[in-house]
């Protein structure tokens, strides 16, 4: 019997080890991304508005990685065709969860890989807009058109998908192209948000991108 007993004990340790390393691969932390948009800084020339934002990301079994992206958003811009003037800056916030399509138990985590994105995002800001003044249908003359620090406050979700690319030691190139649906955006008596730092220009729906700059730091035992 004691030898039985003897024989099962190795047997129940390698199946206890089996399983923590099951569990450590699935959700353990394997290290801290620390990245910055690139694209973002380029957009001003598709009259879109200019951002910068930073973002954390945590490796959990290199195959989970929640992230918050902070940045800052700003435009300044006016219509050539009927004389708006719109000015706006803020900052913004996302969270969400990106997902390594390219997974593979067990393995390291693949020089290049596949990820998909979920985030949710919000901005609250103050803007400034102002036209050429109104004409009064009623009792004629003009009517000024002219508004600032108007408070305004947005969300939105998005879904996409990207890729990220190891380039030299722990440093990553990565990019991804995003779906953006508006959940909500304030509007005032006189006037409505143009533009959603960390969305774009006020629409139901969009599409944006980013190229970003990754450093890895990795977590050692």
């Amino acid at each position: 019997m004691s030898s039985l007993l003897l024989a099962l004990i190795p047997c129940t340790i390698n199946a206890q080890e089996s399983n923590n390393q099951e569990k450590e691969g699935t959700f353990a932390f394997k290290g801290i991304n620390l990245s910055t948009d690139i694209f973002g800084y380029m957009s001003s020339f598709l009259d879109d508005g200019m951002s910068g934002e930073v973002a954390i990301e945590a490796n959990l079994g290199n195959r989970f990685f929640p992230i918050i992206e902070a940045g800052y958003g700003s435009i300044d811009i006016t219509d050539e065709n009927f004389g708006i003037h719109y000015k706006s800056a803020a900052p913004y916030m996302r969270a969400g969860l990106n997902y390594n399509f390219s997974y593979q138990e067990g393995k390291t985590l693949r020089p290049n890989y596949v990820y998909g994105a979920l985030r949710f995002g919000c901005s609250k800001m103050k803007y400034d807009v102002s036209s050429p003044p109104l004409h009064d249908p009623i009792w004629g003359g003009e009517v000024p058109y002219s508004f600032s620090d108007v408070n305004g406050f947005a969300s939105w979700i998005e879904l996409g998908v990207g890729v990220s690319a190891k380039i030299w030691k722990n440093f990553r190139m990565g990019w991804c192209v995003r779906y953006k649906a508006r959940v909500n955006a304030t509007k005032s008596k006189n006037s409505k948000i143009g533009y959603i730092p960390g969305f774009g220009t006020n629409r139901h729906t969009r599409f944006g991108a980013t190229y970003s700059l990754i450093y890895e730091i990795p977590f050692k035992k």
